[in-house]
């Protein structure tokens, strides 16, 4: 019999089904059976959330606690999803269809540890107080300091594809920095945000600190336009996100905007045709491409086309599509029959504007449950849609040129996104050189060869005395997008002074 999970909305430290009248069923995409619901919010449910965060963070104490006092609670909320761990994993596998080294790394027990090294990040490593040395005068002293404060009542709002991440991703950073929150998951995955909520509970979190709701766009724009809310951090697509900045427009509230992507992975010439068979797969197969930061355009020089071809199809006999649950798929389903048909419908834009398809395209046989797809690679011009517009599905563009590097980054700066990117080479240099050109927020210079792997040696690659950089997703570097990719950053110590109000204090 599959597990089955109710949740309550959590406002102001209590469980309450508050003024709904209908509930979210959360269906699973392998089964398609229902295996949870919550009450759905209603723009009412969602005033009361804003003004329990509003007098939690107006009358405190949680904006005036130290950072280590915050850091503390964060730890305990990280103990008690640690305690939780397996029943995390069960439920996000049952929520997304997401499968194998996806769910532990990036959906569940692998995220956790971002409560543990954002605590670390507002001890060790945000500057709160940025002060100059004093001066005398004939007045007396005078100085000045940059002082961080919390940036007040953040809306945070996330997507369905990797839910827990994105929620921990926004109310770890935001309550470290001394924030109050109001948390809205995506109505097809909201049921992972109520063990946080859970989580808080346990911790001792002041009432009002955190608030976890539910609903869709309806109650979205009252957390979006609502002068009570100093901030929204908002991931989902760009359409989406131009209606919360033109939403939050009237109080220009601060925005977090992480949105849609293209990104492209570009092969240079001097690559061994051993390496490029196959390349650039994994992008296909990771979380069924439901990914914003996922390399969904290849960029590949014209004389490996052949090799290229044939690698492709042969990497496809290895792919197995099937239930997350078994630990021997590596192709889980779509969300939702909505996100599959989307799909199709750009399938068949791509042999209408004469693209190629190499392997997929179709619904895979043997499934009468499930919203499954073959992986699809499309072969053709970055002026298709498939090669511009973000399908979020198994789905892969290869774009043929010369081989040229200036080509290359023409081609790859060719897009309204600008999220993330790779470059391969033979040749390490020659791959930083063309990554450096490539406007986007996070790319990667890969030198590869065919040589055997270097081994790492004492240490396992590090050096006396430098210790070991933090585990997991999201605890380090930074993650956003130019141009329509999105608005701020997150992830590590730019993640926390997202939410951060900058003062310059001045006395004399």
């Amino acid at each position: 019999m599959p597990r089955h999970w109710r949740y309550d909305l959590f406002i102001n430290g209590a469980w309450t089904s508050g003024e709904a009248s209908s509930v979210i069923e959360v269906i699973d995409p392998a089964t398609e059976e229902v295996i949870g619901e919550v009450p759905e919010a209603t723009p009412t449910d969602a005033l009361r959330a804003i003004e329990a965060a509003r007098r939690a963070f107006d009358e405190g104490p949680w904006p005036w606690m130290k950072p280590r006092q915050r850091a503390a609670v964060l730890v305990k909320m990280a103990e008690s999803l640690e305690r939780r761990a397996a029943e995390l994993r069960e439920l996000i596998v049952a929520e997304t269809g997401a499968a194998g080294v996806i769910v532990d790394a990036y959906q569940a027990g692998g995220v956790i540890p971002l409560f543990r090294s954002t605590a670390e990040q507002i001890v060790h490593a945000v500057d709160w107080v940025e002060a100059s040395p004093p001066t005398g005068g004939p007045l007396g002293i005078t100085g000045s300091a940059l002082i961080r404060e919390p940036v007040g009542v953040v809306a945070a709002i996330t997507a369905f594809n990797f839910p827990f991440f994105l929620n921990v991703v926004k109310t770890a950073p935001a309550l470290a920095a001394g924030c109050t929150v109001v948390l809205k998951p995506h109505p097809w995955t909201p049921l992972d945000a109520f063990l946080i909520a859970q989580a808080a509970e346990e911790a001792g979190l002041p009432p009002g600190v955190l608030n976890v709701i539910t609903g869709g766009g309806e109650v979205g724009e009252v957390l979006a336009g609502n002068p009570m809310v100093d901030m929204v951090s908002f991931t989902g697509s760009t359409a989406t996100g131009r209606r919360i900045m033109a939403n939050a427009a009237d109080t220009i509230k601060k925005l977090h905007l992480e949105l849609g992507g293209k990104s492209a992975q570009v092969v240079l010439d001097d690559v061994a045709e051993a390496v490029v068979a196959g390349i650039g797969f994994g992008a296909v197969l990771t979380h069924c491409g439901q990914g914003c930061a996922l390399t969904t355009r290849l960029l590949l020089p014209e004389k490996f086309l052949d090799v290229y071809k044939e690698g492709v199809r042969k990497a496809r006999e290895r792919v197995v599509i099937g239930d997350p649950r078994d630990p021997q798929t590596t192709l889980g389903p779509l969300i939702r029959e909505q996100q599959r048909r989307r799909v199709e419908d750009y399938t068949q834009s791509a042999i209408e504007e004469g693209a190629e398809i190499l392997i997929g395209g179709r619904r895979p046989d043997g499934f009468s449950k499930g919203f499954y797809y073959e992986p699809t690679v499309y072969l053709g011009s970055n002026g298709m849609r498939v090669a511009r517009e973000e399908i979020f599905g198994p789905c892969l563009s290869v774009i043929p040129y010369s081989g040229d590097d200036a080509e290359a980054v023409r081609i790859a700066n060719d897009s309204i996104y600008g999220l993330a990117g790779a470059v391969l080479s033979a040749n390490g240099a020659r791959a930083f050189n063309v990554a450096r050109q490539i406007r986007a927020g996070a790319v990667q210079a890969i030198g590869v060869s065919t040589s055997p792997p270097a081994r790492t040696g004492p240490g396992e690659g590090q050096g006396p005395g430098w210790g070991t950089s933090p585990a997991g997703i999201g605890q380090q570097g930074a993650f956003g997008g130019y141009k329509q990719s999105g608005v701020g950053r997150e992830w590590g110590r730019l993640g926390v002074e997202e939410f951060c109000e900058v003062k310059q204090l001045s006395w004399r």
